[in-house]
């Protein structure tokens, strides 16, 4: 019996050491536990949304480096929604002839969107 209570004890009190550094971690600025690189959700890459925000990738790459990429297709796409809405996408997209394949991450707020992220994958 003796065991076991000690055993409970020992949880207990390594729950809350956890649970007050993870307090702590938030109230110096840390990210909260329950946002995670991992909760993107999947969604549709034939979406309009989706093609949308993916052609808008494109434009934004081909201003700011001054290429001449075509968008093709959005192969994989996710999205996260936090205080804004993250899409993380895989798109297709010509070079002249050859067709490439890009990540490319996109915040969403309201009606504005930035590029955040666009690389050959």
């Amino acid at each position: 019996m003796a065991t076991i209570s000690h055993s409970l004890l020992l949880v207990l009190t390594f729950l809350v050491a956890v649970s007050t550094l993870l307090e702590i971690s938030t109230a110096l600025g840390g990210r909260k536990a329950e946002v995670l690189d991992t909760d993107f959700r999947p969604a549709d890459p034939k979406d309009p949304k989706v093609v949308e925000v993916a052609e808008y990738a494109i434009n934004e790459q081909n201003k700011e480096f001054k290429t001449n990429l075509k968008f093709d297709h959005v192969w994989k796409a996710a999205y996260q929604v936090v205080q804004k809405t993250t899409y993380a996408l895989i798109i297709f997209a010509r070079d002249g002839s050859t067709l490439g394949k890009y990540d490319a991450e996109v915040l969403l707020n309201g009606n504005s969107k930035k590029l955040v992220a666009f690389s050959k994958a």
